[in-house]
């Protein structure tokens, strides 16, 4: 377990780093309550990344990069390419796997929506991004523990809220 003293000094942190998130958003304007500037966050802007990063990549190794079922990255790659974001091709030498590859559009919608990662994270470098990732993963492993613990209903609704809300996100970038 832990020293008594860091788990305070770092609850501190925490509070604070909150509380100029909150300042720093309003003074920049950043207004998370706009679904379509949430895209880069959610399937479709992380397959735009992963493309981004590597083009020409078969739609399995996507998933499994993105640790995405199969099914959904299809329905991810189907949207972006219905919105002109990416093509998907059968790859030459082997007819049964699907190539998919970023266009233009979809390089400059993933740069545009680049702009939004909060700019405290650019001075991460890959390690550190890492490292809190897994932290962030821990924290809110054992959070959804004590949640399910102290009120398997309420858990159960909150699950259903953020899928509802996802979805809902989800659809509404087909519109644009």
């Amino acid at each position: 377990m832990s020293d008594l003293f860091k788990q305070e000094t770092t609850a501190s942190k925490l509070i604070e780093f909150g509380m100029l998130r909150h300042v720093a958003d309003d003074i920049a304007d950043r207004d998370d309550d706009h679904p379509e500037r949430q895209m880069i966050f959610q399937g479709q802007g992380k397959i735009l990344l992963a493309l981004m990063q590597e083009d020409h990549l078969a739609q399995k190794e996507l998933a499994e990069r993105l640790n995405l079922t199969a099914q959904s990255t299809a329905e991810f790659v189907r949207k972006l390419e219905k919105k002109g974001f990416v093509t998907r091709m059968k790859s030459p030498t082997d007819q049964r796997v699907t190539v998919v590859s970023i266009t233009d559009a979809g390089r400059k919608e993933t740069t545009k929506n680049v702009q939004q990662i909060p700019p405290f994270l650019t001075i991460l470098d890959d390690t550190e991004l890492d490292q809190l990732s897994h932290i962030l993963d821990k924290i809110n492993q054992h959070m959804y523990e004590e949640v399910n613990a102290a009120n398997p209903t309420w858990f159960n609704k909150f699950h259903q809220v953020i899928m509802n809300r996802m979805l809902s996100q989800l659809h509404s970038g087909e519109d644009r």
